[in-house]
């Protein structure tokens, strides 16, 4: 999935902040980050995580200065046509792969192209009703699209990084997704992958050729850990510098340490309970009646969960959309409230009986209401989540088997749809367009977004509609009306919106209070230093 651990963390970037900030310091300089998950792949093209890493390997046109900010990066100017069919972009002079071959405009249309002709995974989804890219000379790069787009800044080139032609200009078809090799983490970027083992540490080394400098931070390492306490454990002991995804329930210990500093904010981050809603799925027929669904969102005790699971980092969620999406979120739809009583009465009104008195209501068919309950092994809290969701569902006639697995397992089972109910969660983009992306009917293909499996033509119209709505309050109806399909179908329980927490050794370094709710980069550019010793 993504923040799945997927988090689209708030590492993204790392490769803008590294640059430009001046640290006076005889010695190399080191940071070192912790984290629970670091990368599934080095392999960019079917890369579904990664996205707090891979910033520091390649370049990409814009970036994400935060909000709803977007800076130069890459390209250095824009400009649309009057009728929002060409856009074009000064891209800036001189830059350099880290392999020595030159980055011209050239090799950004070729980026594009090969992206959209090769239909590659992780970036094709972010280039939807693009059309062509071709250079007008070295530093002059025209894109088309066919029909007017509103977020051809705030996402369609935010995560389409630039690779090498001498890397993959050569590659087709499964080539592509099977390149196994650190040679795919070639970039533009500030940082050279030196070293790397799976699921235990990736380093990195300062590219003293980047085209905005050479960055002030000589070596980042990335340190990956059994559990979210040993993570906290390692800050709190020195071992590491930072964490940018605190977990909550470990934000009190650290809150009481003298040497580590805390900061907090709202985010576009959701976790929710996903009902496997796919035709092709293994889940049981009961699991895809409305009724049902209905009575578990009845049972969530989102509260509960917010207050137990996270310690009181999370707010209720209510729709897919955070609140931190602005106007994007649909503020007008009223969540179903956690009501067993509720849940139960609908299930006996549909004819869901316990007919053996074994606790376990049953389905038309005689089959019990028996569903599979999964989680991430990443976080310690997902085990206590399940817990809660699993005794409330036993209260209402529901048995599940809560099951905690590694990313690997779950998302293996997530590509064949072979769940039932799986809590997990996303660190969506800025712009609303891929967290609505995930759902529409083209992401079940193999290799795609989806994880539930849902596939509605109105919501596919609706989709594409606010894809080409270039005027803000017409875009704006539209994902109102998408977030109320999702509402009903259910393919989603939205259940907490937790809030990004953010820690670091204020004995070393020091961050801006916004340092949890910004890219990394943005935050070392207003207000990092390292703390003189």
């Amino acid at each position: 999935m993504r923040f799945h651990t997927r988090i689209f963390s708030i590492l993204f970037c790392l490769s803008m902040l590294l640059v430009g900030v001046a640290v006076a310091q005889d010695e190399p300089t080191t940071l070192r980050i912790g984290t629970t998950y670091m990368i599934d792949t080095l392999n960019p093209a079917n890369g579904f995580y990664g996205y707090a890493i891979r910033p520091l390997w390649y370049d990409t046109l814009v970036t994400w200065a935060g909000g709803d900010n977007f800076e130069p990066s890459l390209a250095e100017s824009w400009s649309v046509s009057d009728d929002g069919l060409t856009w074009t972009f000064k891209i800036r002079d001189g830059v350099r792969f880290s392999d020595g071959s030159r980055l011209t405009a050239e090799d950004v249309a070729w980026n594009i192209r090969w992206l959209i002709e090769n239909e590659v995974p992780s970036m094709i989804g972010y280039l939807n009703n693009v059309e062509d890219a071709q250079a007008i000379d070295e530093t002059t790069l025209e894109i088309t699209v066919s029909e007017p787009v509103p977020d051809m800044i705030s996402a369609k080139l935010l995560y389409v990084w630039m690779l090498p032609p001498s890397v993959w200009q050569d590659l087709n078809g499964d080539d592509i997704v099977e390149l196994d090799d650190p040679i795919a983490t070639v970039g533009s970027g500030p940082y050279i992958l030196t070293d790397y083992q799976e699921g235990e540490y990736l380093i990195m080394e300062a590219n003293e050729d980047y085209w905005r400098g050479a960055p002030p931070v000589d070596q980042i390492i990335y340190q990956e850990y059994a559990t979210e306490d040993a993570l906290v454990q390692a800050l709190l002991a020195g071992d590491i510098d930072v964490v940018i995804s605190v977990p909550g329930s470990g934000a009190q210990a650290l809150i009481d340490s003298e040497v580590v500093e805390v900061v907090t904010g709202n985010d576009v981050i959701l976790e929710e309970l996903i009902i496997n809603s796919s035709p092709e799925g293994t889940q049981p027929a009961s699991l895809n009646d409305p009724v049902v669904r209905l009575a578990i969102a009845h049972a969530i005790d989102k509260q509960g969960i917010a207050n137990v699971g996270y310690l009181g980092y999370a707010e209720p969620a209510t729709t897919v959309l955070p609140t931190a999406m602005g106007a994007f979120h649909n503020s007008e739809i009223e969540d179903i409230p956690y009501d067993l009583d509720a849940a139960n009465r609908v299930l006996d009104e549909a004819g869901y009986v316990d007919s053996d008195g074994d606790g376990v209501r049953e389905y038309s068919d005689g089959t019990p209401l028996e569903y599979r309950l999964y989680a991430p092994d990443s976080d310690a809290y997902y085990a206590r989540i399940l817990e809660i969701i699993s005794q409330d569902l036993a209260d209402i006639g529901i048995s599940t088997l809560p099951t905690v697995m590694s990313d690997d397992s779950l998302l293996a089972l997530q590509v064949d749809y072979d769940n039932d109910l799986i809590y997990w969660g996303w660190n969506f983009d800025p712009d609303p367009g891929f967290a609505l992306n995930v759902f529409t009917c083209a992401e079940t293909v193999d290799g795609g977004w989806s994880d539930s499996g849902y596939c509605n033509e109105e919501y596919d119209a609706l989709y594409q509609a606010q894809s080409t709505a270039t005027d803000p309050d017409e875009r704006r109806e539209i994902i109102w009306r998408m977030q109320e399909l999702l509402f009903e179908d259910k393919p989603y329980i939205p259940v907490v919106y937790p809030l990004s927490i953010s820690a670091y050794r204020s004995d070393r370094v020091k961050f801006s209070p916004e340092f949890a709710t910004q890219p990394l980069y943005w935050a070392l550019y207003n207000g990092f230093s390292f703390v003189d010793s």
